[in-house]
This record gives C-alpha cells, sequence and structure tokens, in this order.
C-alpha cells in the first residue's frame, strides 16, 4: 500500500482524482491525511470523505505548528503538496524526496507561476504546445528533480476552459505516474487512451480505465 498525505490551499483537484483512484481500486494507493494553511475546498472534500485533516497555521512567523503536525503521521511515502506558499529548509529536511508537487506546465516553461496562470500566459505567448510537470519539491521554487512530464499539441481558438481541464487530466496523470514510478511499479503494454497526450517517461498504467464518467466525478 502506498500512503499518501496532502498539503492544500485551494479546492483539491488532485486529491479529489487519487482519492477517486483509491475508492474505486484502479491503484493501491491510501490517502492518509489533508492539511491546510487555510480553510478550503479541499478541507471540506476530506471532511466529507472521511479523511483525517486539520488547518494548520503556516506562515513566516509560525512555521513550527505544520512540522510538528507532519510528525504525527508515520510510514508517508509521499506527501502531495498543492499549498501557495515555499516549504522551509527543515520540512525538506524533514521530508526529503518525499515532497511531490504538480506544475501546470511542462517545466521549466512558466517556472514559478501558480495554477492555470501558466496556461493564460501561454496563450498570451500563443505557445504551440503545452502540458504539465510533476516534479520533487526543493529549496528552488518549481526547481526540484522531474518526474514525470505531459506534453499536448494547443489550438487557441478553443475555449479556454476545455484547454485548462485538458492541462489538469494531464496533471493528474503525470501525478500518478510519478507515484508508480517513485514506488518502483512497472507495467508493460499500457494503452494510452488519452492519445493527444505524450508522456516522458510512459505510463505505467492503462488511461482507459478512466472514463469521462470518473473525470466528471472528480470535476464536481
Amino acid at each position: 500500500m502506498i500512503k499518501i498525505g496532502f498539503l492544500v490551499s485551494g479546492n483539491g483537484g488532485t486529491l479529489k482524482f487519487l482519492h477517486l483512484v483509491e475508492k474505486l481500486g484502479l491503484a493501491n494507493i491510501s490517502i492518509e491525511f489533508v492539511l491546510a494553511d487555510r480553510p478550503c475546498g479541499a478541507v471540506d472534500y476530506a471532511k466529507v470523505n472521511n479523511i483525517p485533516n486539520d488547518v494548520t497555521s503556516y506562515n513566516r512567523s509560525n512555521r513550527t505548528e505544520l512540522r510538528l503536525k507532519l510528525q504525527e503521521y508515520k510510514d508517508i511515502d509521499f506527501i502531495i503538496t498543492t499549498f501557495n506558499k515555499i516549504l522551509d529548509k527543515n520540512i525538506l529536511s524533514d521530508h526529503g524526496k518525499s515532497l511531490l508537487n504538480v506544475h501546470y506546465s511542462v517545466l521549466p516553461a512558466y517556472k514559478g507561476l501558480i495554477g492555470m496562470e501558466t496556461v493564460k500566459q501561454a496563450k498570451l505567448d500563443n505557445a504551440t504546445t503545452i502540458g504539465a510537470t510533476c516534479h520533487q519539491v526543493s529549496e528552488i521554487l518549481d526547481g526540484g528533480e522531474i518526474i514525470c512530464q505531459s506534453r499536448f499539441t494547443v489550438n487557441w481558438d478553443n475555449e479556454l476552459d476545455i484547454i485548462i481541464n485538458k492541462v489538469f487530466r494531464a496533471a493528474c496523470l503525470c501525478l500518478l505516474n510519478a507515484i508508480l514510478l517513485k514506488a518502483n511499479f512497472k507495467k508493460t503494454g499500457y494503452e494510452n487512451a488519452e492519445n493527444h497526450l505524450k508522456f516522458y517517461p510512459s505510463l505505467v498504467f492503462d488511461t482507459k480505465i478512466f472514463s469521462e464518467s470518473f473525470w466528471d466525478q472528480v470535476s464536481r
């Protein structure tokens, strides 16, 4: 069993994705906790779904509370951080390579931008390809080791919400692939039903298991 925790600040899209993967038995994972630095949609989701959760102060004047809270959770394999804040050296030292982050661009492109601001900037730049990255967290913002990336050709004539949804799906699949790769899960002969997306390295699971009904549940 791969044990996963979340540090959150927003609505928890990737949390919902991995939790649904867990509920449907699509991968051998277990979400053990959700910690937020503010009341948010991700905490609300955790409460409704009986996932251990808490709101913990984390700012320049109070970095200890989160560190102590994280020490309560033992044997966690990965901590997914979607914090809108940079983690301090002590937390990075405590948890090292278990800290993962998703960025909504093909890093190093649009490094440092938050959320889907990456896509909006890519549109201003008239970028021909966009995508997502899952990387380890380091002291350098969006500068940790890249584990998985996805890229696709973009047509800016499409509605921005449609493009953003594609980037989000790419990010979710990159995250799951990164977790399974880091956990040394190996599979060959996968089928990538999301044929417009290219993944590096290749996926170790079949994307055909994620139906439109599945994605609809994630987006609720």
